[in-house]
């Protein structure tokens, strides 16, 4: 306890991103969810061979030639997430309720003199592809390891002037570890051996209480530029330069508590970190529609890796909380880094038909199935070679497919739309952690006007470690979120 009185005249400049950047960053960039205009997500994001939405500039950018109108989009939306934790007997619960835009976009059509190539047709605007507004809780009693074990492992053999700014030297300036000699010398006031050699005031091996709290705010989404035409109505192509944008924030609170015993009676600790990403990057989206019946169409579209550059933001902070009623708290510098991430490739295939029986209403039907490979993820920086990164990328994610359908019936002025989709597990040998998304919704059109309002529910679920999972058990977190929509269009 006499770090307090001890005056540190080392400037402490030494970066590490052992912290932040890592495969689950590269995965929640490389995922997109069901979002767009509010017809778009009544499919279930079913819609490759069916065109005529602006959602679909993001999927089968064929599906701009199929314009006949210039047309204006606005999609307001609002979310409720509702997370659960599971690990071991305890059970924790926590709601989000956010406010978004999901979609803006503008589709010009133009005539062509061409008596084959009709219409030119052009859009811009942009589709959100993820929400990452969300928050969860995870709580243990554990006895076989503590937060404080991997800073006493990430101090071994360093002095304390190169001790890691973001978790060592935090944990050893509060007196969470500290040096197996502390005596000072008190002609240079400084530690007489300060040699590397750490200890932890913590007994890992009792029993503690240990809580985790994330907050996720942002979003991400696609500045889009397209353009597209149709062969005699029978053929019709496109193609989008997507521009990706991410914007992230999370903040996480770890703690540990009522410990049965610890070697300097500390009563509780705290550990907080705070993490800014933004990115932006390009990628390149084309599409084909081919009728082959008269109301039948065949779809299929290729979507290149985006190229991301990012820019983050990181901090963190560390107290102690001691039975003498003493406190100590620190904080890390702002740690700033730049690096890029290549999402996968994509191949989509759909068909789509149209059944219309006299005395029956119109039944519109689209299905498809996308193909990812989460494995071919990459990240680089010119400071880092993220290989540890990229190992576990290629170890730990594969191939998924994901499934979609999607329906609409024309009551008109009224659509009646619903749909499902399926997305596979990005893990290897885990199919249990795919995500489904059950989708319904309504449209009135007076041909100039149009509104469409959608309701998706989405469920899925994550593993979550508090700290290491080689030495802790991780949490199951069920994830259930619930969209509402609504697009208004203005035909021009």
């Amino acid at each position: 306890m006499k770090k307090n009185n001890i005056i540190l005249l080392v400037i402490l400049l030494n970066f590490s991103i052992s912290y932040s950047q890592n495969e689950i960053d590269a995965l929640r960039y490389s995922q997109n969810n069901i979002l767009g205009t509010a017809k778009f997500a009544s499919l279930s994001g079913s819609h490759g061979a069916l065109g005529g939405d602006f959602s679909c500039l993001s999927l089968n950018p064929a599906g701009i030639a199929l314009y006949r109108n210039s047309e204006i989009t606005f999609t307001p939306s609002i979310s409720y997430n509702e997370n659960t934790s599971f690990l071991n007997s305890f059970k924790n619960q926590n709601y989000t309720l956010s406010f978004d835009l999901s979609n803006f976009g503008y589709i010009s059509v133009a005539n062509n003199q061409h008596p084959d190539w009709k219409n030119i047709n052009f859009g811009v605007g942009w589709n959100q592809t993820a929400n990452f507004h969300e928050n969860f809780t995870v709580m243990n009693e554990n006895n076989s390891s503590s937060l404080a074990d991997l800073l006493l492992e990430q101090a071994d053999r360093n002095s304390i002037e190169n001790l890691d700014n973001f978790g060592a030297s935090l944990a050893f300036w509060t007196d969470l570890i500290d040096l197996q000699n502390d005596s000072i010398d008190t002609l240079t006031n400084w530690y007489l051996f300060d040699n590397g050699n750490y200890l932890s005031n913590i007994n890992s091996t009792s029993n503690k209480s240990q809580m985790q709290s994330i907050n996720s705010y942002g979003n991400m989404g696609e500045i889009i530029l397209s353009i597209g035409s149709s062969y005699k109505e029978n053929i019709y192509i496109g193609a989008t330069v997507g521009i990706p944008t991410i914007e992230y924030r999370q903040y996480s609170s770890y703690s540990e508590s009522r410990f049965e015993d610890t070697i300097q009676q500390l009563r509780s600790f705290q550990y907080n970190e705070s993490l800014i990403s933004t990115g932006t990057g390009f990628n390149l989206k084309l599409g084909g529609i081919i009728r082959i019946l008269e109301h039948t169409k065949l779809g299929a579209a290729i979507h290149s890796p985006s190229y991301i550059q990012m820019q983050e933001e990181y901090s963190t902070e560390l107290s102690t909380r001691w039975n003498n009623s003493s406190a100590f708290t620190e904080y890390s510098p702002t740690g700033y880094f730049n690096y890029e991430i290549t999402t996968p490739w994509k191949i989509i295939g759909s068909i789509s038909t149209i059944f219309d029986y006299e005395f029956l209403p119109t039944l519109l039907l689209n299905a498809e199935v996308e193909y990812i490979d989460y494995s071919t993820i990459r990240m680089y920086s010119d400071y880092y070679n993220f290989h540890e990164e990229n190992l576990n990328i290629n170890n730990l994610y594969g191939e998924a497919r994901n499934y979609r359908l999607g329906g609409e019936v024309l009551l008109l002025p009224l659509k009646i739309r619903g749909g499902l989709s399926i997305n596979g597990s990005p893990l290897k040998n885990k199919p249990e952690y795919e995500s489904r998304n059950y989708s319904a919704g309504i449209g009135i059109d007076f041909n100039t006007i149009f509104i469409d309002v959608n309701y998706s529910i989405n469920n899925s679920k994550i593993e979550h470690s508090m700290y290491n999972p080689d030495v802790e058990r991780s949490a199951i977190i069920s994830r259930h979120k619930k969209i509402l929509m609504c697009t208004i269009g203005f035909r021009l």
